[in-house]
């Protein structure tokens, strides 16, 4: 099975409880990101990995045209319970459109997700007039988000706990760090003409808050697990972290925006 293959089928898994684990960017955020769209004459947008409309659908009460493209027929599936239409089951590099058929090309919080970035990128650049958006939030080169290391430390006892009690999980698809660093990575090859900040705030959350998404079979990789076994290994994980435990970070969305020659 190729990876696509494997990260849609996870992606099909979670959609329902998707949305529910996710925060969604702020009305002030997606203002600011509708204005640099604006500035630029951009009005026919295509999204790449528009998942389950959390930028399509606010992009559309803005007045804004779009295409959405997706490889998982579950988060399309959620896309069209919003009311977003023009929707295409398909991926970033096969993509069905015409040279220039778009004025802007927007990929939201998945650039980490891409095998290969900068073939992506060549390939938006044909279809795209104007301008090429990424959304996403600001990283070290080679560290976690903040607060990362206690969320990650999270789905780590559950796989500790997991095996111990006979189950082996499969491996996820590409280590978490190393992503991130292939993604700063790519935008230090390829820096944007503009990187503008669309929101930036304290987030505080918990432990138990955190264990919360766990149990919902936030990430694709947990849906396999039996549900007995899954129950049995959720509980030894409660008993064995501080639920009450604070994790505080800053959350900061960024806009990386490469204006294309024309």
């Amino acid at each position: 099975m190729s990876e696509a293959v494997d990260t849609a089928g996870r992606f099909d898994r979670t959609a329902e409880i998707y949305d529910e684990t996710r925060e969604p960017l702020t009305e002030e955020a997606l203002d600011k990101a509708a204005l640099v769209l604006s500035e630029d004459s951009c009005r026919r947008i295509l999204e790449v990995g528009v998942g389950t409309g959390r930028i399509a659908k606010p992009l559309l009460r803005r007045n804004f045209e779009l295409v959405g493209v997706d490889f998982s027929r579950g988060m399309l599936s959620k896309a069209r319970q919003k009311g977003v239409e023009n929707l295409i089951l398909g991926e970033a590099n096969h993509l069905p459109f015409d040279d220039k058929t778009f004025d802007a090309a927007v990929l939201a919080h998945v650039l980490h997700l891409l095998e290969n970035p900068a073939e992506t990128f060549g390939k938006l650049t044909r279809v795209t007039r104007n301008e090429i958006i990424i959304f996403l939030r600001k990283r070290g080169d080679s560290s976690p988000p903040a607060g990362g290391e206690a969320i990650l430390g999270l789905r780590e006892t559950f796989r500790k706990v997991a095996e111990e009690m006979g189950y082996e999980l499969p491996p996820r698809a590409g280590d978490w760090r190393e992503r991130f660093r292939n993604e700063a990575s790519f935008l230090s090859n390829f820096p944007p003409d503009e990187l503008v900040t669309i929101q930036d705030g304290p987030v505080t959350t918990t432990v138990g808050e955190r264990l919360a998404f766990l149990e919902k079979r936030a990430y694709g990789y947990l849906s396999d697990v039996p549900d007995d076994l899954f129950r049995r290994v959720i509980e030894r994980v409660k008993s064995s972290v501080d639920v009450s435990k604070e994790i505080h970070f800053r959350r900061v969305e960024q806009m990386a925006v490469w204006r294309l020659p024309h």
